[in-house]
């Protein structure tokens, strides 16, 4: 087992550092999953156990996870010594800067996610909205729905001020601009070296003086097979720290993806 979590996350220039040492993200995607026995979107506490284990037997440090996790699942991750980057669900799929009763729930729920898990040592950062489609940036316009992420953003750094904050975009919303984000997320799947590298460079530029995380990476085992998604992922993964990136996440350490009901 790797040493517990006590140092928070910070940012240091273009890297990240817990304590008096850089911090790498080398990170991987965990879940969402059907409601376990106390109705929540994770596993039961002896399944992620045993999941913990492999992960930092697999080398990971950082888990993302697409649900607000309860509170031991933070103590039990800083026990492990795994730091967790959580997404905050809202209806970001509907037209919500048309309804002000949507934005009312993104704002609270932002806020009480922030507020259960203040201060805790597992806490890498929240991803304030994850993948604002195309045709609702277009619709609503990139600078109204930039101001939008800057308040939710606001509203988390009022309730835990230490807190790391950005939103996950993705190549079809890379106008898509927070002043307020502490770091760059960018879910991107390319599956040509020199594509890639391209890409990553644009970015780099776009992130500026922030640190650039790749939220999401990875390929289909299923169509391509484990040996080429095993040599994509070691080529993409060097790529990404070729070009100066703070980290990267892999997609995905489960085979479930329960949302919707389904």
């Amino acid at each position: 087992m790797a040493s517990p979590s006590t140092e928070r996350v910070r940012v240091d220039g273009k890297f990240f550092r817990a304590g008096d040492k850089k911090f790498f993200i080398k990170g991987i995607t965990y879940g969402p999953f059907a409601a376990n026995d106390e109705g929540e979107p994770f596993p039961s506490r002896e399944q992620t156990r045993r999941d913990f284990e492999q992960l930092i037997d697999l080398g990971a440090n950082v888990l993302r996870l697409y649900y607000v996790p309860p509170r031991w699942f933070l103590d039990l991750a800083a026990e492990y010594g795994l730091r967790l980057f959580i997404d905050i669900p809202w209806p970001r799929h509907l037209c919500f800067l048309d309804s002000e009763a949507l934005q009312q729930e993104a704002c609270k729920t932002v806020r009480e996610a922030v507020t259960r898990g203040k201060e805790h040592p597992a806490v890498f950062a929240y991803s304030i909205v994850n993948e604002i489609s195309a045709e609702i940036v277009r619709w609503s316009g990139p600078d109204r729905v930039g101001r939008f992420i800057d308040e939710l953003i606001d509203i988390a750094k009022a309730a835990d001020p230490e807190c790391l904050c950005t939103f996950a975009s993705y190549p079809p919303t890379e106008y898509l601009h927070s002043r307020n984000a502490d770091f760059v997320c960018f879910n991107v799947y390319l599956h040509e070296p020199r594509s890639l590298e391209t890409y990553l460079s644009r970015l780099q530029t776009l992130a500026g003086s922030k640190p650039l995380l790749l939220g999401e990476l990875g390929m289909d085992s299923i169509r391509e097979g484990e040996d080429r998604k095993s040599e994509f992922l070691r080529w993409q993964i060097e790529t990404a720290f070729r070009a100066g990136l703070a980290g990267t996440v892999i997609f995905s350490y489960t085979d479930d993806w329960f949302r919707g009901g389904m």
